[in-house]
């Protein structure tokens, strides 16, 4: 015997139920409280859990996840994991692009970054071969032209 409502069971029990139940007014302490909660959330606030969002490979070792786009600067905050001893190619940018190193290091060309460095390249700016020997974590704010590319 299963005993699980289906989709059409609940609908059909939520619209029966429709007319057979009271509203009942929360106590003002839970009102006053939720109130306050939804108060502090402002209403263009989005969220984006650890465990949702789409990775996706860029080179061998190197992956990234898109976690914003700002439509009014046209730019994507992305975050970017290389794995030790990976590898991104020497690339150029459409428009700047920020990093902060989360964690591990990294080098760009002769320039070492570690955990707690940020480093901007200008627009129009090429650099090398980014190399992880340990591995490293960064979030980038980038163009929404070079996301696509990242």
């Amino acid at each position: 015997m299963n005993d699980t409502l289906e989709r059409d069971d609940l609908m059909l029990l939520g619209s029966a139920m429709t007319g057979v139940l009271e509203p009942v007014a929360p106590p003002p302490s839970v009102k006053a409280a939720l109130m306050t909660a939804i108060r502090g959330i402002p209403q263009d606030s989005t969220i984006l859990r650890a465990h949702e969002g789409r990775w996706t490979k860029v080179a061998d070792g190197v992956r990234t996840k898109t976690l914003s786009f700002d439509r009014n600067r046209d730019t994507a905050t992305i975050l970017m994991i290389l794995e030790p001893g990976s590898t991104l190619p020497e690339h150029g940018h459409h428009g700047f692009e920020q990093t902060f190193v989360v964690s591990g290091s990294c080098r760009i060309g002769a320039l070492s970054l570690r955990a707690g460095d940020f480093h901007t390249a200008g627009a129009g700016s090429h650099h090398g071969t980014v190399v992880s020997d340990e591995g490293c974590e960064l979030l980038l704010v980038v163009d929404k032209d070079d996301c696509l590319a990242a």
